[in-house]
């Protein structure tokens, strides 16, 4: 990757962007050979994001610990993926593990690994993910729900840089780099005496915090286009282009999936639209949340948004129109402010709101 420089272009892909090279996803870990030409892209152009990026390959030139916090789909692993290839280990495996993936009783094998007939099940000696990691990178992700069992036991391995396989005795030195991730609080976790304290200033050398998407903005517009273009490629289907006012919806939408759920909204429009402009009507079902719909026996509140269904479901058009409506009576008849609060521009609402007028009247 490119020097950092004012005008860096970064994409933020999502955790199985790199494909493995072997299978071990399906027991919650991948293995995969970077060298310095593979490209771990990351779009976006926000100080916030440039931010992390400056620290990571600052971070990434030392041996030092890193932990990588933020929420869930900010790009964690991808961060992680970069300080990797800007590392001294850069030509070495990056291996990754989530933690919260694999069953307690198996992730110590996992992780160390384990000798032939050491219980019910091991019917061969299995190589541990310290192991596989000789020389690269070990990524923990969602370290925060490492058991306190296995947290005495990683501590250990960070102190004396050894492993001890389960059924052996004999200890095996590891070399690699160890990057941890966690959507926790993990200070707080601490004082919850959830998560050992010694583990933690272990982990937590260098700090890198990945912001929500939602307080990068400037990185939506072209993360959208983006996935747009990739899952277009992928499908086989026409380039499609985003309207003005879905790109304005996009950009002030809140995304608490962050980018993952950015990536899962418009690979949806990418292969159901038949459209070449991906308009504002198409972008809006995925993203109404349940949390959208209150029940309808709540009459404390002027923020009820209430969807009537008889027998039939309501129709997309009016799911939309009653959504509009309900934002229109919340900022008290303000249309113009309404058309801000919903991310399209003012004659698209207008537009919407006389059609349906039309139609009522017809």
């Amino acid at each position: 990757m490119e020097t950092l420089d004012s005008n860096i272009q970064v994409s933020i892909e999502r955790a199985l962007y790199v494909k493995p090279m072997n299978n071990g996803i399906s027991n919650g870990h991948e293995l995969v050979k970077t060298t310095s030409s593979t490209q771990n892209k990351i779009i976006g152009s926000s100080p916030e994001l440039i931010s992390v990026l400056k620290l990571s390959q600052k971070a990434a030139k030392s041996t030092a610990s890193i932990l990588i916090t933020g929420e869930s789909g900010t790009g964690k692993e991808v961060i992680a993926k970069y300080i990797h290839s800007e590392s001294q280990h850069k030509d070495g495996p990056f291996v990754a593990i989530n933690c919260s993936a694999i069953p307690e009783n198996l992730l110590e094998s996992e992780l160390f690994g384990h000798a032939k007939g050491s219980f019910t099940g091991a019917i061969c000696k299995h190589i541990g993910l310290f192991e596989e990691a000789q020389n690269g990178t070990l990524f923990l992700d969602e370290i925060g729900d490492l058991s306190l069992s296995l947290q005495a036991k990683l501590l250990r391995v960070l102190q004396e840089r050894k492993i001890k396989r389960v059924g052996e005795n004999q200890y095996i030195p590891v070399n690699c780099r160890i990057v941890s991730a966690t959507h926790k609080d993990l200070l707080q976790e601490v004082q919850e005496q959830k998560f050992r304290e010694d583990l933690y200033f272990r982990l937590n050398v260098i700090p890198v915090h990945i912001p929500p998407l939602r307080e990068r903005k400037i990185d939506i517009k072209p993360l959208a286009e983006f996935f747009l273009k990739k899952y277009a490629q992928i499908n086989g289907s026409t380039a499609k282009t985003f309207s003005n006012a879905t790109i304005d919806y996009l950009v002030n939408n809140e995304w608490k999936g962050n980018v993952r759920e950015l990536e899962n909204t418009v690979e949806r429009v990418a292969v159901l639209s038949n459209q070449t402009e991906i308009s504002f009507d198409e972008i809006l079902p995925g993203l109404i949340r349940k949390s959208d719909f209150v029940d309808t026996n709540n009459d404390h509140g002027n923020n009820t948004f209430k969807i009537s269904c008889n027998k039939q479901l309501p129709t997309l058009e009016e799911v939309i129109h009653k959504y509009i409506e309900f934002a229109v009576h919340m900022n008290g008849g303000a249309r113009d402010q309404t058309a801000i609060e919903l991310g399209i521009d003012r004659k698209t609402l207008y537009k919407r709101l006389r059609n349906h007028e039309n139609v009522t009247h017809t």
